[in-house]
């Protein structure tokens, strides 16, 4: 089942996260993004995580805070998670 597989990837992802950012080998830009991804994917259901890359590519937000908060490019945290799951290679 694939819910079952994907669930087993997060959980190994989770563990290379934290032995990343346990390992002091990252620079500071990469530690926050990592620390920001491992934050993510630990309070963030499977299901949501799913759907947040089911989005368009476009959304128009009035609010400054939702504007800088909400959009659907590829962040560096949307890029680290899709190369740490195996769906980024170049």
């Amino acid at each position: 089942c694939y819910y079952e597989y994907f669930s087993e990837e997060i959980r190994k992802l989770k563990a290379v996260l934290d032995n990343e950012i346990n390992s002091g080998n990252l620079k500071s830009e990469d530690l926050k993004t990592t620390k920001k991804l491992r934050t993510w994917v630990n309070n963030t259901p499977l299901y949501l995580q799913l759907q947040w890359f089911d989005t368009i590519e476009q959304v128009e937000i009035s609010t400054k805070l939702r504007s800088r908060r909400w959009n659907t490019e590829i962040t560096s945290c949307d890029a680290l998670y899709l190369e740490k799951i195996g769906l980024n290679q170049e």
